[in-house]
């Protein structure tokens, strides 16, 4: 029951990084800057120092891993398979790419 917990979570702290990378993308293809893009850039800032000070790993999947049982195959989240696996290089250039596009508007705005 508790590892279902931990998926909720997972899910729900993903749907949130995840929208919080596309709307600074937006953002920064648009270049509308509001209070709500420095609240996405500071929860993106958190997960990032997290996810790099637990050695590039995500600490939800390492608690989903320990509460599942030996031999059984872990899900951490509730995403298709195929996803989940591509979570880090779908969101990592999509991140890249918008901090350039923030970055660039807030230099020759």
């Amino acid at each position: 029951m508790l590892l279902i917990w931990v998926r909720l979570i997972h899910t729900l702290v993903f749907g949130v990084m995840f929208g919080s990378i596309l709307f600074l993308l937006y953002c920064g293809i648009t270049n509308q800057l509001s209070p709500w893009t420095a609240i996405a850039f500071g929860l993106i800032s958190i997960e990032v120092a997290i996810y790099a000070g637990n050695g590039f790993r995500c600490p939800l999947r390492t608690w989903a891993e320990n509460l599942t049982p030996e031999g059984q195959v872990v899900r951490d989240i509730f995403l298709p398979a195929w996803l989940a696996a591509r979570v880090v290089a779908i969101s990592t250039p999509l991140l890249g790419v918008a901090c350039l596009l923030l970055l660039v508007r807030l230099l020759w705005g």
